[in-house]
């Protein structure tokens, strides 16, 4: 299905007492495109990405994605605008997974 992502939009997972997990926040740079589009959504279609394929995101690269993404939708990419992660961004990650390791 070309919109499959909506078919999960509104569910959480939960740990074995039913406590609801919170989901992860995405960074700012990375916003969806497309009807209706969701955080939530959004991060379920970038995992999905990272999981099944072997091949860089960069997100929908047409701007015409907007109008109409039935028919510019690039299906081998996430429903997100195109975006580039600069050495500055992987720095800063980088000192965060470390600061959070020495906690």
């Amino acid at each position: 299905q070309l919109f499959w992502e909506k078919r999960l939009q509104g569910l959480s997972a939960s740990d074995v007492s039913e406590q609801i997990i919170k989901s992860m926040e995405l960074p700012k740079g990375l916003q969806g495109v497309g009807p209706g589009n969701h955080p939530d959504t959004l991060l379920s279609a970038v995992a999905s990405a990272l999981h099944t394929s072997s091949a860089p995101i960069t997100g929908q690269l047409s701007a015409a994605v907007e109008k109409n993404p039935a028919v510019w939708l690039n299906t081998a990419q996430p429903l997100c605008k195109a975006f580039i992660v600069t050495d500055d961004d992987i720095r800063k990650q980088e000192e965060r997974v470390q600061q959070i390791r020495k906690k």
